[in-house]
């Protein structure tokens, strides 16, 4: 038997009844949220059917406003890649001087790129996909090709071409196309801009044979291209937002948690099931932790939840093509408390100046490795023992842009966090804050937390605010 069942024993079977019971009911009010028809405070109906989540989140973090159906959502996503095609594309490709980009996919092993180019009704590439873009100039744009079968809803000219003959087709298109730069998917440092695969790479230089001294990396070409977001994409985004918050809100609440019963696999575990139920995705199985006065550290796992202890989650989903991650923080009220200790709302409090630090400190134009260094500093001038580890957030969770640390690089990331933050770009701060708590005999508690946040030439602002005090369960 470990320490912690000793400590936490495992429930009995009437407490495996109960929360089973809790269960259920949970699924009913998920199935009757997701039920509920929009609650329009607009009059303005044709602004509520162009975009139909614009309904804020009540103050008990259930979202009034509903997940939108694929189809609703198929339409949006065109959307966007139709504007990003014509806006974000060309800007991107002629400041890295790139006037043909090539990227090459496969089914099931796709490239990371492909996703943020395809079309909602696309779970996959096709076969060999062969996706090229190649910049006219000014007047005529970037025109969307693809050499073989496929055209993606449309998204694509097709240059046909038969399936073991796509290369013929692609040499066949350079020669007639005649670009200075050919961008290709492979980086060193850039996980989402390396996924051209061996075999692909060889054939695709046997096949252009000639032209090789025109070959580059897209490595900054792609980061920009996943990395830009169109106002429209979040104004959306904060939509998906209040969709995430409301099940944090909903975990950290009596709704979910009964102390001295509910242990933290409960919490976590229902957060998942709250995400297949609303018919989303997740790209991290989610954390709940608990701290305790006299015992070290956070500790999850089959841990019942008590009174007193301060509870941390994080927490994140997949919706729209856009990905989430958020790290909040609740406390369980003990008999007769009305609020947490001052010591926990201190630490929270130091928490959130880390974070006003870090912002200040990361503007456009800044590197990443500049922006961590002055941010630790004032951060140490202050009497903050803080660790900062920002990223950032779009199509995928740790997605394509400058990092500001990492757990493990406080003192600056190599190469990514020489890159400088750019407008109009969505970022994770994530950081913490270890402080001492008097009322838990000055023990060191980890103040975590995590709030995406919008970057534009005007400075900062949060997607949906930030947590400013503590979820309560009484």
């Amino acid at each position: 038997m470990t320490l912690l069942n000793k400590l936490w024993p495992r429930p009995s079977i009437k407490t495996t009844l109960a929360r089973a019971t809790r269960s259920i009911c949970a699924a009913v009010s998920a199935a009757t949220l997701l039920a509920m028809p929009i609650l329009a405070q607009s009059q303005d109906s044709q602004h509520l059917a162009e975009r139909p989540y614009l309904v804020p989140m009540s103050s008990s973090f259930v979202p009034q406003e509903r997940v939108l159906t694929h189809r609703e959502q198929s339409k949006m996503v065109r959307g966007w890649l139709d504007t990003r095609f014509k806006t974000i594309l060309p800007q991107i490709m002629r400041r890295e001087g790139i006037d043909m980009w090539v990227i090459i996919s496969r089914e099931y092993n796709d490239d990371p790129v492909f996703r943020s180019l395809a079309p909602f009704e696309t779970y996959s590439s096709r076969r060999r996909t062969i996706l090229v873009f190649h910049d006219r100039g000014e007047e005529l744009g970037v025109e969307a090709l693809s050499v073989g079968r496929f055209n993606y809803q449309n998204l694509y000219t097709v240059v046909p071409t038969h399936n073991e003959k796509q290369f013929e087709g692609l040499r066949a298109l350079v020669e007639e196309r005649n670009p200075r730069k050919i961008g290709i998917n492979m980086s060193e440092r850039w996980n989402h801009a390396d996924g051209l695969t061996a075999v692909q790479r060889d054939a695709l230089y046997a096949a252009l044979e000639g032209y090789t001294d025109r070959i580059v990396s897209a490595e900054k070409l792609v980061v920009g291209w996943l990395e830009t977001r169109l106002p429209e994409e979040t104004d959306a985004y904060r939509h998906i937002m209040r969709v995430a918050h409301s099940v944090i809100g909903r975990a950290f609440s009596n709704e979910v948690i009964v102390p001295g019963v509910t242990t933290a696999d409960d919490v976590r575990w229902w957060m998942r099931q709250q995400v297949a139920e609303y018919g989303l995705g997740g790209w991290f199985h989610p954390s709940v932790g608990i701290q305790r006065k006299g015992v070290e550290g956070r500790f999850s796992g089959d841990a019942i939840i008590q009174r007193g202890d301060m509870l941390w989650t994080d927490f994140g989903i997949q919706y729209l093509g856009f990905a989430t991650d958020t790290q909040h923080n609740a406390y369980v009220l003990r008999a007769g408390e009305v609020e947490p200790p001052a010591g926990l709302q201190a630490g929270l409090r130091a928490s959130m100046r880390l974070q006003d630090i870090t912002r200040a400190e990361s503007q456009v134009g800044r590197t990443g490795n500049d922006a961590l260094a002055a941010s630790l500093a004032k951060a140490k001038k202050e009497g903050l023992d803080a660790t900062v580890y920002w990223h950032s957030i779009g199509y995928h969770g740790h997605a394509a842009g400058v990092p500001l640390g990492m757990t493990d690089y406080q003192g600056g990331v190599p190469v990514r966090g020489d890159m400088t933050f750019k407008a109009n770009t969505w970022h994770s701060v994530e950081l913490n804050v270890v402080h001492p708590v008097p009322e838990w005999d000055n023990q060191a508690v980890k103040f975590s937390m995590e709030e995406d946040a919008l970057l534009t030439k005007d400075g900062w602002e949060w997607i949906l605010g930030r947590q400013e005090s503590f979820y309560l369960i009484r």
